[in-house]
């Protein structure tokens, strides 16, 4: 992706294969209101520019100054780390566990891939779990912010929202469930803003065979050519792993369906299982990097419902999930100890 002139002084480092979402989203936080440039170099500007919930507060954090919004940015993902940590665990002690399972936040794919490649999923994860927290069957102004905060992080937010106003609606609460659609808004405000001019490419995510991106790729794995024969083995293995954690996940998503549980939180989690069982996009079933963040908020969520009984059971998806990203991080664990027994 080539680089503005006016980023050209931060002397950023290209990688030669490519790059990676949080590059998008740093150039986004530098020029959030498209007057500088910045959607001219970006593929797909529109559609990634829906995301803006975390590139603008970088932004605002950094005073719109260029020179600060690295740190910006970067203190913007911890805060919604803590955010995440914080609101799983008040959840947690209110379902009678111990808060510290709050901690597992930090474990959610969407969290370790932010914190390694800043993206912006981290952001949405945490909104979950706040979601998860102040759902009720009359919603207040909390979660009203936090819906309204999700559909501007990823456009994926937005089954948030319609999960949890089908609920109010179906419960004849009929003004919450205005309430909570009206949350969508801003958001569609301002989509309707980024495509006036320009056509948004939105991928085709969704596809009426069910199952059919998950069966796609468990049947064809991927070919890893650069990887020695043992690092095969061992990706394609924890590959099953993590893809095994989804599955598990729409099993607790089915328990639940099938005990006829019915609240707010319950409403989101088909919604958001009907979306992965619906999910054909062959660039999110790619790796467990792609599907683990996006799917976080469903087995963020899955989790959290089921956390009361055996928490450690109720995470388990997701650390299945987690063991597959693990082995991205083996180079470079080796790498810093290498570098730290050459001091």
């Amino acid at each position: 992706m080539p680089v503005p002139d006016f980023l050209k002084s931060e002397q950023l480092y290209h990688f030669s294969h490519g790059g990676y979402d949080g590059m998008v989203y740093h150039l986004i936080a530098h020029d959030p209101w498209m007057r500088k440039g910045s959607a001219d170099v970006i593929a797909s500007a529109p559609f990634r520019y829906q995301r803006i919930l975390v590139p603008a507060l970088a932004w605002l954090v950094a005073f719109g100054q260029d020179r600060w919004i690295h740190p910006a940015y970067f203190g913007v993902i911890l805060a919604f780390a803590f955010l995440g940590v914080y609101w799983l665990s008040l959840f947690a002690s209110r379902a009678g566990v111990s808060p510290l399972w709050g901690l597992a936040f930090i474990l959610t794919p969407a969290t370790i891939t932010s914190v390694d490649r800043m993206t912006v999923d981290i952001a949405l994860a945490a909104l979950t779990a706040g979601f998860a927290l102040y759902a009720s069957e009359s919603p207040d102004w909390r979660v009203l912010v936090v819906l309204a905060c999700a559909a501007l992080t990823r456009e994926t937010g937005a089954l948030l929202i319609l999960g949890y106003a089908a609920y109010l609606f179906a419960q004849k609460n009929i003004r919450g469930g205005l309430l909570a659609a009206a949350t969508a808004v801003p958001a569609a405000a301002w989509f309707l803003f980024l495509s006036h001019g320009q056509k948004s490419t939105l991928p085709g995510y969704g596809g009426l065979v069910p199952l059919a991106g998950f069966v796609h790729r468990v049947a064809r794995p991927l070919r890893y050519r650069h990887f020695s024969a043992l690092e095969r083995l061992a990706a394609h293995a924890l590959d099953l792993v993590a893809l095994a954690g989804v599955a598990l996940a729409l099993f607790y998503a089915v328990r639940l369906l099938v005990r006829r549980t019915w609240d707010g939180r319950a409403a989101v989690i088909y919604v958001l299982a009907l979306s992965v069982v619906l999910l054909r996009s062959g660039a999110v079933w790619f790796d467990a990097y792609a599907f683990g963040r996006v799917l976080t908020p469903f087995l963020l969520l899955t989790a959290m419902v089921s956390m009361g009984a055996r928490p450690l059971a109720a995470f388990l998806p997701m650390l299945l999930v987690d063991a597959r990203i693990g082995l991205n991080f083996v180079t470079q664990i080796t790498g810093v100890f290498r570098g730290l027994t050459r001091l």
